[in-house]
């Protein structure tokens, strides 16, 4: 179950970079080469506006960099949200199993999807419960 919540975390958090990285990468370098051409052709200093374009582009970057923190935080909390409701159905799974205590609580705090597979879990433990009641009687 580890695995699953490292990789939700390292995937999306992967992806979101890389695909910034590869627009940022290409538009630097497109227009870098469209302003050239076009300055060439000009009267006005090449160097003065190649200068303020790398300013505006490092401003890009610094923005670029802010959204990234912005992003990992928000992914962290998406991470420890899953890991909690995760971690509460893996321990309510494992008192039902190994220790046979079918009074175990177990409370999903977060998401509908995992409250729905506590509500199917509560229903297999109440048959289990009722099973063995009946086999210990006989």
């Amino acid at each position: 179950m580890k695995k699953i919540k490292q990789d939700t975390f390292i995937k999306i958090m992967m992806i979101f970079l890389g695909v910034f990285f590869i627009i940022f990468v290409m538009s630097y370098v497109l227009l870098k080469d469209f302003l050239f051409e076009t300055l060439t052709q000009t009267s006005l200093n090449p160097q003065l506006i190649i200068s303020q374009y790398n300013g505006v582009w490092i401003e890009i970057f610094v923005l670029f960099v802010l959204l990234s923190i912005a992003v990992f935080y928000l992914l962290k909390k998406l991470n420890t949200k899953l890991e909690e409701d995760i971690n509460a159905i893996d321990t309510y799974v494992k008192e039902i199993s190994e220790h046979k205590n079918y009074d175990a609580v177990l409370k999903i705090k977060h998401y509908l999807e995992f409250l729905e597979i506590a509500v199917v879990f509560k229903n297999i433990t109440k048959r289990l419960n009722q099973k063995e009641k009946k086999s210990s009687k006989k």
